[in-house]
């Protein structure tokens, strides 16, 4: 990632625009490292464990929508396809310094305490350290200042009608909602931190910015937003994945989860290598064109995100089928034992590759 973090408060235009085309970079550098945990499991196994982590993956991409949203209806262009809207893995969230670091690996125990640190609730966090949510609330302090500057004018008419509508999205809890003032703006924030870490255990105004001074509870908050069925915040769905059992009716974050079990087997999961590197395949000239052919779709996928991102919203219908190619890409990857005996299979390395070096540029 290219924008860092800066531990300031939001005062101008172009603060919001930096730290919103963070958040853009920040939801996206999530996906690899779920996803690289979810195509490793093998097919037909680990059901509960593969539906979960595909639900959040769906409501991360609903969560870069809404802070690209938001930067467009500030006036801004979010930046999608360049080399280093990724991050080179492993990688310290948010922003490649700071914070704690996230690594490509197999679904696995470890890989799930990884997912939590991602998802962490601020009340639960260690002294000191900045969640997911924090940087948001950031974000909200800053569009109060500017509003209380600008007035209505912070979000220009002529920036409604080029945000990506809810019909482009599917798959995964929430509700995409055009961005216009304010309010409206204050509620798309507070459905990204409280699908990500849960809803306040107390009654709180989705129009407000999100209380992250109250305890949260496990829930999402979509069946309070979006009158959706009730289902964990991600934190909390990943924790059960963990512990090994389900969060039923009464249960809390102090008690954690008490009911049935979710059968898991981390046998089933192909041994793929941890971070790895383009320089990890030099020697195997077969898996090295794999990774290539990988991270052109992923390249693609970019391309396309970019574009629809900035004026041709159409181009996410065909996203979509580049994301499954993404997956069949990966799976075929992580079927291919490395040749050196020590047991790894490969993995993606998730790279952008510039138009102009790709096979066939002039």
């Amino acid at each position: 990632m290219y924008h860092k973090l800066q531990k300031r408060p939001i005062e101008t235009l172009e603060q919001l625009h930096h730290d919103l085309q963070l958040a853009i970079e920040l939801e996206f550098s999530t996906l690899p490292v779920y996803l690289t945990a979810l195509y490793s499991i093998k097919e037909g196994t680990n059901q509960c464990a593969y539906t979960v982590i595909r639900s959040v993956v769906m409501e991360e991409m609903f969560h870069l929508t809404n802070a690209a949203n938001l930067l467009i209806a500030t006036g801004g262009s979010p930046a999608i396809n360049s080399p280093e809207f990724l991050p080179t893995f492993p990688t310290r969230l948010p922003d490649g310094e700071t914070w704690f670091e996230a690594d490509l690996q197999k679904f696995s125990p470890a890989a799930l305490r990884n997912f939590l640190k991602i998802e962490m609730p601020a009340d639960l966090a260690k002294a000191g350290d900045i969640t997911i949510g924090e940087f948001y609330v950031g974000i909200e302090k800053g569009l109060e200042t500017l509003h209380n500057r600008y007035g209505p004018a912070l979000f220009p008419a002529d920036c409604h009608d080029k945000q990506i509508a809810h019909k482009y999205y599917y798959g995964g809890g929430g509700e995409i909602t055009p961005i216009t003032d304010l309010n409206s703006a204050n509620f798309a924030l507070n459905a990204i931190v409280a699908q990500g870490e849960g809803v306040p255990e107390k009654h709180w105004n989705p129009e407000q910015p999100f209380p992250l001074g109250e305890t949260t509870g496990i829930d999402s908050g979509d069946h309070q937003l979006f009158m959706q069925p009730r289902e964990l915040s991600h934190y909390y769905r990943f924790n059960e994945l963990l512990l090994g059992y389900r969060y039923v009716q009464g249960n809390t974050p102090d008690s954690g989860p008490t009911g049935p079990a979710i059968p898991i087997d981390y046998r089933q999961v192909y041994p793929v290598l941890k971070n790895p590197q383009p320089e990890n395949y030099q020697s195997f000239e077969a898996i090295a064109r794999l990774d290539t052919e990988f991270n052109l779709t992923l390249s693609l996928l970019l391309d396309q995100l970019h574009l629809a991102f900035n004026g041709q919203p159409d181009i996410l219908v065909a996203a979509v089928g580049t994301m499954f190619g993404l997956k069949e890409k990966a799976q075929s990857m992580m079927r291919v034992p490395l040749p050196d005996g020590s047991g790894h299979h490969a993995a993606p390395t998730w790279r952008y590759i510039p138009i102009d070096k790709r096979p066939g540029a002039c």
